[in-house]
């Protein structure tokens, strides 16, 4: 199965963009679009993530600025082009869930946020690329970013077992 972001990230013209990697984790995508010519900044909110992401940058012998930040918390700058795959799965019960992947009691806490403080940090015409989950409760992210300025459409799904993944491009209005 293929990632469906990085089939996004493929199809993109993101020679010489000004890319931001929300949530890099190992920096996988940060280094497929340094690969494809873009200037790339990742963050993650996780030391581990952010030492990881650096590792494998230079082990690719890529230049890539990255930064710990609690979402835009230490991010200079406005992109071209941010991508985001969030933690998005509702957290079940009351246990605390893996902030790589749980996103709050409904799996939108972080994004709301993102989408709240992103368009600061957008290019004009710049645009997001947000991966969602079916579980995540699709209207009410588009109605977010809605809420915020932005105009949305679907860039592509893909349909799993339990869940449909969907990758939505947001831009300003």
């Amino acid at each position: 199965m293929r990632f469906l972001l990085v089939d996004v990230l493929e199809a993109e013209d993101i020679l010489g963009e000004n890319v931001l990697e929300m949530g890099c984790g190992s920096g996988f995508l940060s280094i497929l679009c340094a690969k494809r010519g873009a200037d790339v900044t990742a963050a993650d909110i996780t030391e581990e993530a952010v030492n990881a992401a650096k590792a494998n940058a230079q082990s690719n012998g890529l230049k890539i600025h990255i930064v710990q930040s609690n979402l835009f918390e230490n991010v200079n700058g406005k992109f071209d082009i941010i991508v985001f795959n969030p933690p998005y799965l509702p957290k079940e019960g009351d246990e605390e869930g893996d902030i790589t992947y749980t996103g709050g009691q409904t799996g939108r806490e972080v994004i709301e946020k993102f989408i709240a403080q992103c368009k600061w940090h957008l290019e004009d015409k710049g645009r997001v690329l947000l991966l969602i989950s079916s579980l995540t409760g699709y209207e009410e992210v588009i109605a977010c970013f809605n809420d915020n300025g932005f105009s949305v459409k679907t860039k592509a799904k893909q349909k799993l077992d339990w869940e449909e993944l969907i990758v939505i491009e947001a831009r300003t209005v």
